[in-house]
């Protein structure tokens, strides 16, 4: 392939260098300029940009051209994009919704149970505490009434009804205004207080007389070990300690320690309780 003698450019067949062109006066050869190339495709990049040289697009392509990806070289279409998978995150989530089920379980296993208990005994406390504040009450309102030149000696059980009173030597009315005065709350309640020798020994209270359902409160309560409740007892002339049973209700209570009390008592006017 020859070359310029004077610059050294290649020149084609039969081509005459520029330089050597104008320094002997002929005309200078112009190079063809390059035909536009069609736009291909598939991948890769569009040769000048895939469009002629005016710079206006084929017709039906888009401007600037877009190459088309859904065909290989080939002109075969190209396989669908594989879809990502979510096996590896059913993999992590199922077996945390399982341990995190499996926890739930043995927590309200444990929890509610003691839930429940711990409800049951807060009720029993709170029970036992307004019977406890009936007993106090009464004992303040005894001596109020002794210092007023009431006589209050004797053995007697007085109510929250005043038909179930036995053997109250004194107006009971004044007894019942102080023991309002010392727990305010005491007309909320249904009770009971067991006087001897013009002292109280004995409360039980409840807010209902035959519903097997209520709480039973009393003073004195027995210690079980729970740091929460006292169990509520029977009332007994010997101290002895009889616990109330679940279905017990303040009137079999009652009942129960009238009998008593009239057994451990002998009084003049017996015949007349």
């Amino acid at each position: 392939m020859p070359y310029c003698t004077n610059c050294g450019r290649k020149l084609g067949d039969g081509e005459v260098c520029n330089c050597t062109a104008t320094a002997q006066g002929a005309p200078v050869q112009q190079t063809p300029s390059p035909q536009p190339i069609p736009p291909q495709q598939g991948f890769g990049q569009q040769p000048y940009g895939g469009y002629p040289q005016n710079g206006q697009p084929y017709p039906n392509q888009p401007y600037p051209y877009q190459p088309n990806y859904q065909f290989a070289y080939d002109g075969q279409a190209l396989p669908p994009p594989p879809k990502p998978s979510s096996k590896w995150i059913l993999a992590i989530i199922i077996p945390f919704v399982i341990v995190t089920l499996v926890l739930m379980g043995i927590f309200l296993a444990i929890f509610v149970p003691s839930l429940s208990r711990y409800k049951e005994k807060s009720k029993q406390t709170s029970i036992n505490n307004k019977a406890s504040s009936i007993y106090r009450g009464a004992n303040s309102s005894l001596v109020d009434l002794d210092s007023d030149d009431v006589d209050t000696k004797g053995d007697y059980i007085i109510s929250s009804d005043s038909s179930k009173n036995i053997a109250v030597p004194y107006d009971v009315e004044k007894f019942y205004e102080k023991e309002k005065r010392y727990f305010d709350k005491v007309d909320e309640l249904e009770y009971f207080i067991v006087i001897r020798d013009g002292h109280a020994v004995y409360s039980a209270a409840a807010e209902s007389w035959n519903d097997k359902k209520t709480y039973i409160g009393t003073y004195p309560a027995e210690y079980t070990g729970s740091a929460v409740a006292y169990s509520p007892l029977k009332y007994s002339p010997k101290g002895e300690k009889e616990q109330i049973k679940k279905n017990d209700t303040l009137n079999g209570i009652y009942n129960d320690a009238v009998e008593k009390f009239r057994n451990d008592i002998k009084k003049r006017n017996y015949e007349e309780w």
